[in-house]
């Protein structure tokens, strides 16, 4: 009796701990995106961001290069005061994104940017989901403090 009473209770522990776990909203990485909009800063929560970087001879006969920096930013919704600064600031904003680790045990990582502008945008909206994507187009960038040429 005791034995079997005792693997109930084992086994109802162990579920109970399984759940509790499961609904922790605990995020480890924490990705920010961080512009000046004037004197005013703005901070937003990104779910993931993709770096790409590319050169393009934009001239064959001078062979003249363009760099071209790219950031593609997933949000979990569309952040309408981050859209609005954008919107007001055609020829581009100034900003940084920012990763660190809730732990302590990964470096922080920044990718500064200046003059980023939106060059692609969607926002998916269903009935239990949203989703919001831009791609940013930039004129510089800063990895670590390492420029990027």
């Amino acid at each position: 009796m005791n034995k079997k009473f005792f693997t109930i209770v084992l086994i109802a522990c162990c579920f109970f701990s399984v759940l509790t776990y499961g609904q922790q909203d605990d995020k480890r990485i924490k990705i920010e995106i961080l512009v000046k909009d004037g004197a005013k800063t703005i901070k937003a929560p990104i779910r993931s961001a993709t770096f790409s970087f590319t050169k393009s001879v934009i001239n064959t006969e001078t062979n003249e290069v363009k760099n071209n920096y790219y950031f593609s930013l997933d949000f979990e919704k569309q952040d309408i005061v981050l859209l609005a600064a954008f919107m007001r600031n055609k020829t581009g904003i100034d900003g940084q994104i920012i990763m660190t680790d809730s732990y302590g045990k990964m470096p922080v990582r920044k990718f500064d940017f200046t003059k980023g502008r939106i060059d692609s945008m969607s926002d998916q909206i269903t009935a239990d989901y949203n989703s919001s994507y831009i791609s940013l187009l930039c004129d510089t960038l800063v990895i670590d403090g390492v420029k990027i040429d």
